[in-house]
């Protein structure tokens, strides 16, 4: 009898066994060390990056709209100012080569630790990357979050991802450069004309008389005010802020000229160059903001260039080839300009009169 109880009791604890072995078994294994993927995010992209027609960033303060229009990139919150050729390449490169490395949490609630929460999340650091065709279909579609920093090594980038409406997330080689301030997106440098080409300057303030400075030949350091005052002294390195006022001309906005059309006007400047280029400014006002409009052509030297011209002296040929390319380019556009710049433009003469030296 005693025997017989002692068989039951073992099966009994056999079987106990076998569902604590069955339970143990269909739990998730705890990991000690995370699973290599190694596989591309976006399998066989490539060629249908080739239709892609419009990219979207968004972050939950912002979005950024790039379109394709006749082969050309522009950013859609801009009316359609050119994007920079480049970014959209990187971009499409990164799609191209991200490949999933490892997978982390899902748990919606540590997203933010890797900047993967919701775009809608406010205060949040996701980014959420949409790529769509011509037909509105999407090609790639990613949130992507942190960076990855990696201290010991030449080891690659790696960012944080997860795919909408997922409650997986990954650790991807790769980099992506998402930005949703549309000027990040654009070429801000729009003219750099160096001082040795510059010839004449002419600006003029809004209700002030017109100021000139010239230089009288490229191989002159400094320009001079044409017919000063008797008692004028200049201070030189304003008169020479104007041969350097289109070094490196660059905007912090940008809209349709058209949209400036009656806005109230500050001044102008007119340049021009030995070799032939003239370019003329418009400064207006608008939305307490000033706004340069710039429009470009070019004329025949008066004079023949110098047998031993400075290097960033241009040919004529070339400096016509020059206008007509900024004439083209610029011409539909109004750029917001520092207020500095805008006041270099708009020049008075008694802006460039030496201070007055206290008697002692």
């Amino acid at each position: 009898m005693r025997r017989g109880r002692l068989v039951l009791f073992g099966a009994a604890a056999l079987i106990g066994a076998a569902a604590i072995g069955a339970a143990v078994w269909q739990r998730e294994p705890p990991r000690t060390e995370a699973a290599i993927i190694d596989r591309p995010v976006f399998p066989d992209i490539t060629p249908r990056l080739a239709n892609a027609a419009r990219i979207e960033v968004r972050r939950h303060d912002g979005t950024v709209t790039l379109e394709r229009r006749d082969g050309v990139w522009g950013i859609a919150e801009r009316s359609h100012y050119p994007a920079r050729a480049e970014r959209v390449r990187e971009v499409f490169t990164g799609l191209a080569e991200l490949r999933l490395i490892e997978e982390r949490t899902g748990n919606p609630d540590l997203f933010s630790r890797l900047g993967l929460e919701d775009v809608t999340v406010a205060g949040g650091t996701s980014q959420l990357l949409t790529v769509k065709d011509g037909q509105g279909n999407v090609i790639a579609e990613l949130i992507v979050g942190r960076r990855r920093i990696r201290t010991a090594g030449n080891l690659p980038e790696a960012i944080y991802v997860r795919r909408p409406g997922e409650n997986r997330s990954y650790l991807a080689e790769g980099a992506l450069r998402l930005d949703t301030d549309p000027m990040l997106w654009v070429d801000r440098e729009v003219i750099d004309v160096k001082r040795q080409r510059v010839a004449r300057v002419t600006a003029r303030r809004a209700g002030a008389d017109p100021v000139t400075v010239a230089r009288a030949d490229p191989a002159t350091e400094q320009a001079a005010v044409v017919d000063p005052p008797e008692d004028f002294k200049p201070e030189q390195h304003k008169v020479d802020d104007l041969p350097r006022a289109l070094e490196w001309f660059s905007f912090n906005d940008v809209r349709p000229a058209a949209d400036l059309a009656t806005a109230e006007e500050a001044g102008e400047t007119r340049l021009v160059t030995f070799d032939g280029l003239t370019v003329a400014i418009r400064v207006v006002k608008a939305d307490d903001k000033r706004w340069a409009i710039v429009s470009a052509s070019w004329a025949e030297p008066p004079a023949p260039l110098p047998a031993n011209p400075p290097e960033q002296m241009l040919t004529p040929e070339a400096a016509r080839a020059e206008a007509e390319r900024l004439a083209q380019r610029l011409a539909p556009w109004a750029f917001q300009i520092a207020d500095w710049k805008a006041d270099v433009l708009t020049y008075r003469l008694e802006d460039l009169r030496a201070p007055q030296e206290n008697p002692s």
